[in-house]
């Protein structure tokens, strides 16, 4: 299981090197935009967007794809990674589900497929995504918000900032939570089976009941 999970970012940067280094450029990297406003950027844009985003590190072999029900386990054999977008958190874990993707990525994780997700396209990897429920609408009506569960049940709390630091304690207290790691833009976690790390241009910083702690770019933690 190798997993690229980031916090958000305006560019390109190490996580996302490190994320096209392991795949197998051979093969298409699928793209998943569902949980994006269409509105304000409609899919062709998306695509446009995530080409250019990765064809700095030389790979804009992608493949969109907006309507998971159409997808078989079979049609996943074509793809040498995923990479799933930002946007609303609820939706997305709600179309996840329901389409029977969820069970997809399971699947991809147990073939050790590379993984990469931005904002709610990597929360959904975390135990939860309750901490989203600071920015993000249920417009869908959400009610169960447990994800996968892939960052040894830790939350994940993204697009973090100082600023935030006492939303975050009152949402561990309102909510339970025992452990959150928040990522600011352009800061991420690699995931490899056992191995947890920090990779990006800033600090990570954990949240548990010894209070707040940073996890610099490189460091392994737990």
């Amino acid at each position: 299981m190798k997993l690229f999970l980031s916090g958000g970012s305006g560019e390109p940067f190490n996580l996302d090197k490190k994320f096209i280094e392991s795949i197998d450029k051979s093969k298409k990297m699928l793209y998943i935009p569902i949980a994006i406003d269409t509105k304000q950027h409609p899919y062709p844009e998306c695509l446009k967007w995530i080409k250019g985003y990765f064809s700095g590190f030389n790979f804009d072999n992608i493949e969109m794809i907006t309507n998971l029900r159409k997808v078989s386990r079979q049609d996943l054999d074509k793809f040498g990674s995923v990479y799933i977008g930002g946007g609303n958190t609820p939706y997305l874990l709600k179309e996840l589900k329901e389409s029977g993707f969820y069970e997809h990525l399971k699947y991809l994780m147990e073939k050790d497929i590379p993984l990469g997700g931005g904002s709610a396209g990597a929360i959904i990897f975390a135990k939860t995504i309750i901490p989203c429920l600071s920015a993000d609408e249920n417009n869908v009506g959400l009610k169960e918000f447990d994800a996968l569960n892939k960052i040894h049940n830790y939350e994940l709390w993204a697009h973090y900032e100082p600023s935030m630091d006492k939303l975050i304690n009152d949402f561990m207290n309102k909510y339970n939570l025992n452990k959150i790691i928040a990522l600011p833009e352009n800061c991420g976690i690699f995931i490899n089976n056992e191995e947890m790390k920090i990779i990006g241009e800033r600090s990570a910083f954990v949240f548990d009941s010894k209070g707040k702690r940073e996890v610099k770019n490189g460091e392994e933690f737990r």
